[in-house]
């Protein structure tokens, strides 16, 4: 029979089959790996004896080494996993599966659970009692029905509950008497049956729809993967089937799928432990694929799991980038969009909004560490800004990618057709380890900003929308405020909480009528505000929310969203009995405009802010020049007794010519109104050198350049970044956002000045209602000659009645220059003003000296500073402040 049976084999057909088998294991194993075929033993059917245990000891060491134990697993094998919250505002992405998906333990693997809990208290099966050949044919019975996941009597599934979370173990439950050689032989393939089960697990698990569709295009590529496993595994029972498979053989089959599947095994458990889905399940697969350069077999599985997970996630990106779509059931896209931000019926605050809030780069889930899990745990890690969650071979056009849907939005929300050559056509944007698909992101970003910006320069006339900000903000249209501060001067005189707010702007709509912005359309769209903070409580407001925010960003995200310009309001109840009772309506009034879209991305609510803020500094000083103009021209009606006065002190001072008689009451009239004069020039020259700088040598040369790159750059976000940059050189320029020492002396020279003003209008307000003539009757000056000489004319009545309406004022003149209250009240302001000055030329020198030491200013802004210190005192035109007397020595 035996020979009979020999004879059998070795029939040419049964050859041939054999043969075939083999060839198609060889095809299932490299299916399985990428792996290239290698020649299969000849002798399957070759006895195993013992005298070979020796040699199978010597297996390589990475393959039964301790460091390739799988890691824990978290909580894979507990009966209801945990799953993911969705993001607040995030809609379900599909119907919740039935309840009978979860309750048939065959159809979700916890039937393998239930049989290794079941076999912890089960008696051990018995291989003793059979011979070497039998043992050898059970053994491999058995693994082959682990290695399909199945629990059986003599290799059987345990459970191991550890730190890391319950796990699935194989043992062989066999007494001590089984043969040594194949108990170490089996137990080399336990390793195998455990990483198949944890894929199998990882893969049942995470095609729940809350773990997203990164997580589910994994699992279609590891079924694949565990189809082809269980492929290979069928064609080993086929062989065993015809008594040709040994453990010696089968060990030699399943040493490459070993190494596989412990591979895939790993990353699974990994990807368990820390609950990865979308970006960070991503980061962890290119992570261990860049880590495995040096294994080409291994490279190429990890890399065609990373393209299978990669395809969902670049399927939304093409939607995006090509059509400003945002296709993200889940909440795993790098960009995330905010529902509450309506492109309908936009304020302008809500056109900010559109643009930097709607879309705005996910915030991770979990730490940003997530892509090197090999770090070190226990490193002091220093404080760092939200990491945001975007695969990392995105990160690098994370800007981009944001950037190239919001530009397209903004071409369909203001009606323009999409460009066609956003992506190539017919390229599919995929990954790819060579990088191709960065170049089309870019691309793409390029394309879009391009069909913006021809859209802004042509239909939406960027340069002029964005000058409307400096006609009117910067106060380039003087004559608009000119009208303005004529006719609301009496208005601006009384308190904020007695002014209402509409009549204000009644009057700022006759002041544009009556000004050459009469003919431009965006001048009616001006707004009168009332804003009761004052010029440094704005600079202390944009510096913290600067702060606040510095380091948070990227572009979208929301970095200045506390920075918020004034618009029109009423003023509430408390206001108007609190601050509306100590600031009056000039220092409480604002300009506010609202920028049309799509103009208003690039004009935001951070840089109308800035804009407000230097025009209630440039309307304060031009209020200061006018109202200094106005008291110099009260000065100049009183020159006189100015001349009468120089007169009589050169008379006393050389002794020549006969000084002349002038009574107490009028020469203490003459020295106080000379003070007032040299106070009144001193402060005039002051702000007007300080306003001569700010419009010829910053204002104007800082806004061409502006307007200049405007008409040169190529997308909204330079636009954008210009803007702020423009705005905070003119904020340097104009001295508001260097030292603050160097701003208070600035705003204390204005309250002396104004406070000047206050004294000279209850001094000589008088000589408002007088006419010039009258007053130089009054005292001698050339009039008095002019009069005489007409009334020989006949006119002699008209200047009779003129000199004595002349002579009463200048009694009631007299009488208020000549108190010792003035002339003390003058002094001091003059010497005030001589302090202050000598304070602010020190600071502008420290600040010169620290902004070139610090390198952070331009050389025309050093320049500029150099300047200002030379116009202010040219030719020594203030005087050199006393110095301070040493405090006397203690006795």
């Amino acid at each position: 029979m035996q020979g009979d049976s020999r004879r059998q084999v070795d029939t040419p057909g049964v050859r041939a089959a054999l043969e075939a088998n083999r060839a198609q294991l060889e095809v299932m194993r490299s299916r399985l790996l990428g792996k290239a075929q290698t020649p299969l033993p000849r002798k399957l059917a070759q006895d195993y004896h013992p005298k070979y245990a020796d040699a199978i000891r010597a297996t390589p060491p990475h393959l039964t080494s301790p460091d390739g134990d799988i890691p824990p697993v978290g909580d894979l094998f507990t009966p209801d996993p945990s799953a993911p919250e969705l993001a607040r505002g995030t809609a379900p992405p599909a119907p919740a599966p039935p309840t009978w998906t979860k309750q048939r333990p065959f159809l979700t693997g916890y039937y393998l659970m239930e049989a290794a809990a079941a076999q912890q208290d089960a008696a051990p099966a018995q291989l003793d009692i059979f011979p070497a050949e039998i043992q050898e044919s059970l053994l491999v019975d058995g693994l082959l029905s682990a290695f399909m996941g199945l629990s059986g009597e003599y290799v059987s599934a345990t459970m191991e509950h550890g730190a890391g979370g319950p796990s699935l173990r194989y043992r062989i439950t066999t007494h001590s008497q089984v043969e040594p050689a194949l108990a170490e032989m089996a137990g080399r393939m336990l390793p195998i049956c455990e990483a198949a089960a944890v894929v199998q697990r990882f893969a049942e698990t995470r095609d729940d729809a809350r773990w997203g569709l990164v997580a589910q295009a994994l699992t279609g590529a590891l079924r694949a993967l565990i189809q082809d496993w269980h492929v290979m595994v069928a064609q080993l029972e086929h062989q065993m089937h015809t008594g040709k498979l040994t453990l010696q053989a089968l060990w030699y089959y399943v040493q490459p799928p070993l190494e596989a599947l412990r591979l895939v095994a790993g990353l699974c458990a990994e990807a368990s432990a820390r609950g990865l889905r979308g970006a960070p399940l991503l980061d962890l697969l290119h992570d261990r694929a860049a880590r495995s350069f040096g294994d080409a077999r291994a490279h190429a599985l990890l890399t065609r799991l990373l393209r299978a997970a990669a395809a969902p996630y670049f399927a939304m990106l093409a939607r995006w980038v090509g059509e400003g779509e945002l296709a993200d059931p889940c909440g795993e896209f790098l960009v995330q969009e905010d529902a509450s931000v309506r492109p309908g019926a936009l304020t302008h605050e809500g056109q900010s909004a559109f643009w930097h809030d709607r879309w705005r780069l996910r915030l991770a889930e979990v730490g940003p560490d997530r892509a090197s899990p090999g770090g070190a745990a226990g490193a002091a890690q220093p404080p760092r800004a939200p990491a945001i969650d975007v695969p990392v071979f995105l990160a690098g056009v994370q800007a981009a990618i944001l950037d190239a849907g919001k530009y397209l939005n903004v071409l369909k929300s203001c009606g323009q057709d999409l460009p066609a050559d956003v992506l190539e056509l017919g390229v599919p944007l995929e990954w790819d380890e060579g990088g191709r698909y960065l170049r089309a992101l870019e691309r793409a970003r390029a394309v879009a900003a391009g069909a913006t910006m021809r859209m802004l320069r042509g239909d939406r006339a960027l340069a002029s929308g964005l000058g409307v900000l400096g006609r009117y903000f910067l106060t380039a249209q003087g004559d608009l405020f000119g009208h303005l501060m004529d006719s609301a001067g009496a208005e601006f005189g009384r308190m904020v909480a007695a002014v209402p707010l509409l009549q204000l702007q009644a009057l700022l709509s006759a002041a544009v009528r009556g000004s050459s912005a009469a003919a431009d359309p965006a001048a009616a769209q001006l707004r009168a505000a009332f804003d009761t903070r004052s010029v440094l409580n704005m600079l202390v407001s944009i510096t913290q929310t600067a702060a606040a925010t510095a380091g948070v960003g990227q572009p979208g995200s929301p970095l200045r969203r506390g920075l918020k310009p004034v618009t029109p309001a009423p003023m509430s109840a408390s206001e108007r009995q609190t601050v509306g009772r100590q600031k009056n309506a000039r220092e409480s009034f604002m300009l506010s405009y609202a920028v049309p879209w799509p103009l208003s991305v690039v004009a935001p609510e951070a840089c109308m802010a800035q804009y407000q803020m230097i025009f209630r500094h440039m309307f304060e000083l031009k209020w200061v020049e006018r109202e200094l103009n106005r008291v110099w021209q009260l000065h100049l009606q009183t020159r006189g007794l100015a001349s009468v006065h120089s007169r009589t002190g050169r008379s006393l001072a050389t002794g020549r010519g006969p000084a002349p008689s002038l009574g107490r009451t009028r020469a203490a009239s003459a020295v106080a109104l000379s003070r007032s004069c040299a106070v009144c020039q001193l402060v005039t020259h002051f702000f007007r050198q300080y306003l001569l700088y700010i419009t010829f040598e910053v204002l104007e040369p800082l806004w061409l350049a502006f307007q200049h790159r405007v008409q040169t750059l190529d997308s909204l976000d330079e636009v954008l970044e210009q803007h702020h940059a423009f705005l905070r050189r003119v904020m340097k320029g104009c001295l508001l956002s260097r030292k603050v020492v160097l701003l208070r002396s600035l705003l204390a020279l204005k309250d002396l000045a104004l406070q000047f003003v206050k004294v000279s209008d209850r001094v000589l307000g008088a000589l408002a209602e007088a006419g010039e003539n009258e007053v130089e009757a009054a005292y001698g000056g050339p009039c008095v000659d002019r009069g005489r000489r007409s009334s020989t004319a006949g006119e002699g009545p008209v200047w009779g009645e003129r000199a004595v309406r002349a002579a009463r004022r200048r009694s009631t003149l007299d009488a208020a220059l000549s108190q010792p209250v003035f002339l003390s009240t003058v002094n001091t302001l003059y010497a005030r003003c001589v302090e202050r000055v000598g304070e602010f030329r020190a600071h502008l020198a420290d600040a010169h000296r620290a902004a070139a030491s610090e390198r952070s200013d331009t050389r025309e802004d050093l320049e500029s500073l150099l300047n200002l210190q030379q116009r202010l005192d040219y030719n020594a035109f203030f005087p050199e402040p006393r110095p301070k007397a040493p405090p006397p020595p203690r006795g």
